[in-house]
Parts: C-alpha cells; sequence; structure tokens
C-alpha cells in the first residue's frame, strides 16, 4: 500500500505537468519512445518493496531512462544497420529464443523425471572407480571428541567409555551429553585441520602432527576443561580422499551424469518420435 501511494504520487505529479500521459487498461502510461510504452507496472515490478519517497522517484527515473535508452538505440539500430546484418541479428534472436524454451522444457523434464536422491550404491561405485581422481590438499583426521569440566567427579568412567565405545558405551555418553561442553561421538566424520579448530576452538592444537596417529587417544587438559580424542584414522595429503569427504562432490557428479544421459536419449527420442508420428521429414 505504502508502495503504491508513493507511486501514485509521483504520476500524479508527472500528470500535473504534462497533459500527454493516457491510460491504457487502468494502467498509467508514465514513459513513450516512439511506439514503445512503459507503464507504471512495469516500473513497479522493478523496485523494492521497501523504500522512502525521495528514493523511489530516484529509482523510477533511472528506470525509466535505462528503458528509453534501450529502446531509442534499438529504434536508431533498424534505421541504421544493414538488412544483412538485421536479418544475422533476428537469426541469432530466434536462435536463442527456441534455445532458451527447450532449455527451461529440459530441466522442467529432468527435475520430474530424475529422483534428486542419488544411488549410494551408484556413489560407491563412482567412488571406486575414480577414487585416484580424488587427492587430498591438506592432511585429514577422523575423530571422536568429547570436552568436559576437569572437576566433573565421573570423569574415570567417561573415559573408560569413551576408550571402550561399545554400543553399551555409547548410549552411557549420550545420557551424559548435557554434560560436555563438545560432543562428537560419531567415528565416520573426518577433519581437516581448519575444520577441526572451527569445530573444537577450545581443544589447544599446537601441532596438527602431533594428532596424526592411528587407532589412539589423546587427553588434553586446560585450566578448566579436559578433552577427550580418539583419533581413529587419517589421511596424509596427497592420499586419495576418504569417502566421506568427497560424498557430496560424487553425489553431483553422479546426478548430472544421470542428467546428461537422460537429455541425450530424450533428444533422440524426440526425433524419432516425430519422424514414426510424420511430423519431421527429411527431403532428398
Amino acid at each position: 500500500m505504502k508502495l503504491q501511494i508513493i507511486f501514485s504520487g509521483i504520476v500524479l505529479s508527472w500528470l500535473s505537468t504534462c497533459n500527454q500521459w493516457t491510460s491504457v487498461d487502468q494502467d498509467v502510461v508514465v514513459a513513450r519512445v516512439g511506439s514503445h510504452y512503459l507503464y507504471l507496472s512495469d516500473i513497479e515490478e522493478q523496485l523494492p518493496m521497501v523504500v522512502s519517497k525521495e528514493d523511489s522517484i530516484l529509482l523510477a527515473q533511472s528506470t525509466i531512462n535505462t528503458w528509453a535508452k534501450k529502446h531509442l538505440l534499438y529504434d536508431q539500430a533498424v534505421f541504421n544497420l544493414e538488412q544483412s546484418s538485421q536479418e544475422a541479428l533476428n537469426a541469432l534472436v530466434e536462435d536463442y529464443r527456441l534455445d532458451l524454451w527447450a532449455t527451461t522444457y529440459k530441466e522442467s523434464l529432468v527435475k520430474s523425471v530424475i529422483d534428486t536422491m542419488v544411488d549410494p550404491t551408484l556413489m560407491r561405485a563412482y567412488y571406486t572407480k575414480n577414487k585416484y581422481n580424488f587427492k587430498l590438499k591438506e592432511d585429514v583426521l577422523q575423530a571422536r571428541v568429547i570436552g568436559l569440566s576437569s572437576s566433573a567427579s565421573n570423569l574415570d568412567e567417561v573415559i573408560e567409555h569413551f576408550q571402550l565405545n561399545q554400543e553399551e558405551d555409547k548410549r552411557y555418553l549420550d545420557s551424559l551429553r548435557i554434560q560436555f561442553s563438545s560432543y562428537q561421538n560419531n567415528d565416520s566424520i573426518w577433519f581437516t585441520k581448519h575444520s577441526f579448530q572451527q569445530r573444537f576452538p577450545e581443544i589447544p592444537l599446537l601441532s596438527f602432527d602431533n594428532y596424526l596417529k592411528k587407532s589412539q587417544f589423546f587427553f588434553i587438559e586446560d585450566s578448566f576443561e579436559v578433552y577427550l580424542l580418539w583419533v581413529s584414522d587419517y589421511r596424509l595429503r596427497n592420499e586419495n580422499a576418504p569417502y566421506q569427504l568427497v560424498e557430496n562432490t560424487i553425489r553431483k557428479i553422479v546426478f548430472n551424469q544421470s542428467k546428461l544421459e537422460f537429455i541425450k536419449q530424450f533428444d533422440q527420442e524426440i526425433l524419432q518420435d516425430a519422424i514414426q508420428a510424420n511430423k519431421f521429414e527429411i527431403y532428398r
């Protein structure tokens, strides 16, 4: 409503100073270039909903000027360019129009036909076949972490269950998670040095290399808390990246492969269907 009031004020201002404005289908004409008309609704669509009156006037004027320059240049181009250039441009425009419609239609078909949930079996198969193409750019480690108060009365029990890590141990630790300042007891997650420090900024990492030890328990203590760190595995720079680290990338690759295969098959079928339906003929 506020936007409408502002625009009404602008239009009234224009109407009061110029008697050439006309109204077509209840929409106010605010500018004309030759046979081209710009309507108030065209400007409203391009302006933000929350804007001051002064900004509305400036934005509206800028929109009008931009629109006018485009049409003025177009009209001059039509008048001055050679016929051969105009024909070439029209051919490009028509080709782009057809491509735009075809691409939009194919994308809509892909969304309705191809399942965005990629089969994990296909993803694993792709990784197995191409794992040498996924090289690490830095060292990574796979770890579980718990942080808790150094004065906790059950510290020894927590350490014991943390190291054993059987199902009953996990259930025990889960029941105490509200007591922990840090809790990551899933040992399938991989961390780079940066992501580890972001996830557990309170844990001092003087040297990331010190933690690159497989099946190793670390007890880290500061003035107020202790941190239990269990490194399940690690990989070094230039080694094959673990599947979990590249899973999202592989999902996109496999999806795009399915998409390209679908489009290729669709392009072939649309030609064959048109030939069979006598909609498409090649004259020799």
